[in-house]
Order: structure tokens, then sequence, then C-alpha cells
């Protein structure tokens, strides 16, 4: 029994939390060291003090309008946020604990209560509160720029392709006019720059929706891939006659993908090869499809890729050489490469000294 006795001095005195106990009037009997240091003051001054005179002037009066009554109802409360009053009058936040324990007949024999500090579950509490603010304000911006960002894509979409539009009509059914053949050649440099101009805003609006939205959508559908990549490469022939394009297929069944989107990540990718591969050698166009996975590969001979450049290839407005490029912003191969996402595909570079190779793989 003296064991025990010792053992729970020993806890009560060593315990880094602070432990009080009154008679059942509420009448300090005991405090341990802990409890009295955090007042600047020692057990034995404590001693015959109510518990209440240990509170500030508001945890004084929450205490015996609130906590004094439930420990009378239901004998104990947990974890009430309050504030004690040291010796110099500083306040000490901390979290208590309270039980009471009753004879045979129901009347109180002592109370014991139990302290934690709060000073730095409150600053952490503090810094939640802080972050929640943040966060929100974060939100209210985030929600802003999303009605912008709407904003911008209908300008692009509506206000500025619709005029141009009617332009390229125009432009168009002038060409078929009786015009001499000076008024020709404008209106066919009016067409053809209207319509690379058309492309511009097009491209400009896939990286709205890949930068500032919820990335380029896709309309999956059953299709011939073959076909569809003759169809893109004969169109890229027709832009650039002079350039070779040889294809090598190995298509053995349909494929689910958005068959513009398709055609636009691999006419990137030919006018990629065409614009910067070199001129006199042709242009390799592949394919493949089986059960596991479908591929298509650009590969073109001509400079190396520089290793550095390659790091942020399919950034947008970058380029793969170090030149200016009048006919374009740099965002061919950001898009694609957005396009291969929305399938859940990859685009991946690779360059030496041989050749440039650009592959497009999705796992099925």
């Amino acid at each position: 029994m003296n064991n025990l006795s010792e053992d729970f001095d020993d806890f009560f005195e060593s315990s880094l939390c602070g432990f009080v106990i009154s008679d059942g009037n509420g009448n300090i009997t005991r405090v341990n060291k802990c409890a009295a240091n955090w007042l600047n003051s020692s057990p034995n001054q404590l001693r015959g003090k109510r518990i209440s005179d240990l509170l500030s002037v508001g945890g004084k009066i929450y205490f015996e309008t609130h906590l004094w009554p439930l420990l009378r109802i239901q004998g104990h409360f947990d974890e009430v946020s309050i504030e004690l009053t040291d010796t110099g009058n500083g306040k000490v936040p901390v979290y208590i604990n309270g039980y009471e324990r009753k004879d045979e007949n129901n009347k109180p024999l002592f109370l014991r209560f139990t302290i934690f500090q709060a000073t730095h579950r409150r600053l952490y509490e503090e810094n939640l509160q802080i972050s929640k603010k943040l966060a929100e304000k974060r939100l209210n911006i985030e929600q802003k720029q999303a009605v912008l960002r709407e904003q911008f894509i209908a300008v692009l979409g509506h206000d500025l392709r619709n005029p141009l539009g009617g332009i390229m009509s125009a432009a168009q059914l002038l060409t078929r006019s009786e015009l001499s053949e000076r008024d020709k050649k404008l209106m066919n440099i009016v067409h053809s720059s209207s319509k690379r101009m058309y492309e511009m805003i097009n491209n400009i609006m896939d990286l709205a929706r890949g930068r500032l939205g919820g990335g380029i959508s896709i309309t999956p559908v059953t299709v011939d891939l073959q076909q569809l990549l003759i169809e893109v490469s004969n169109e890229l022939k027709v832009s650039w006659p002079e350039r070779v394009i040889e294809s090598n297929f190995t298509i053995n069944n349909t494929v689910k993908c958005d068959p513009g989107r398709i055609s636009q990540l691999i006419s990137n990718l030919l006018a990629n090869a065409i614009t910067h591969g070199s001129s006199d050698t042709p242009i390799i166009l592949n394919a493949e499809t089986n059960h596991k996975f479908w591929e298509i590969s650009v590969i073109n001979r001509g400079r190396k890729i520089p290793d550095e450049a390659i790091e942020n290839l399919f950034d947008p407005f970058q380029r793969e050489g170090t030149e200016s490029n009048e006919n374009g912003l740099g965002l061919g191969l950001y898009i694609s490469s957005e396009i291969a996402k929305a399938h859940n595909g990859d685009l991946s570079v690779s360059s030496d000294e041989n050749k440039t190779c650009f592959t497009f793989t999705v796992k099925i």
C-alpha cells in the first residue's frame, strides 16, 4: 500500500500537466508543482484557496455559472478552455477537466482537476483560422478568375472568330469572281492570312482551356486510324508538295479517339518535322495498333534538339530551336501534349545527331 502511495505521489508531483485536488466545497487541498509553477506560486501558497480563485475574472464567472453546476449535475466536465491568472495578473490559457467523487449518500467527497497548457494549441487553432481565411480568399480569387477565363474564351470564340470567318468566306467568294490577276493574288493573300489567323485563335483557345480551364475536351468515337493518318498526310503534302512523307502502318484494328483532335496532333507533329527537319530527307510517319496500345510516331532527320530545349519543349511558347519562327506562336507542341493527355496518352520526344522522333502512345 505504501508503494502505491509513493507511486501516486511521484506521478502527482512529477507530471507535466497540472493537478489540483479540492474538498467537496471547492477548497484546494493539494496542488502539484507544475500547476503552481504556471501560477508563479508554490503549492503551499495555493492550499486553502478556492479553485475559482485561480481563474481570471471571466473564468471565475464561467466556472461559477456553468462548470460548478455541471459538476453537481453530471459529476464531470471535459476539455474546457479557460484562463488562469498568475500572481502577476498574467493570463495563462489552459484546458481543464473536472471530476467529482461522491460518497454512498451522494455527498461530494472531493474534486479533481487536470489542467493542460493551451498556448501551443491556441496558436495552432489561430493558425488554422488564418489558413482557413487565406484558403477562402484564394477560392474567391479562383472563382473570379474562372469567370474571367470563360469571358476570355467567349471573346476568342465569338467576338474574334465569327467576324474573321466572315472575312474568310467573303475572300473565298471573291476569288471566284471576275478579277484581274493582281486582285486575285491579293484576295488569295487575304484568304490565306485570315485562315492562318483563324488557326492562331484556335490555338490560343486551346491554350486557355489547357492552362486556365479543365484541359482540352474530347469526344471519343471509333476511328479507322489508317484512313485518318492518310488524310492528314495528304493535307500536308498539298501545303508542302516538295516534301516527302513516307508512311509505315501496322494497323490491325480500329481505335477509340477524337478524330478531330488526333488529326490536329498529327498535323502539328508533321508540320513541326517539315519546319525543323532536313529538307532533303523524307519524314517518316509510323503507326501501330495491338490489343495493349496504339502508337503514332513522326521521325525527321536534321539537327539535334538541345537537351535544355527538350526539358521545356512541351511548354507553351516554346520552339525546338533558338531562332524566331514568324509562322507560329510556339503552341503546337504544347497543344499536342494536351491532346495526348486528354486521351490518357503520352507524347514524348527523343533526339540525337541522326534523327528526332516524336511518339504518341495510348495504352488500352
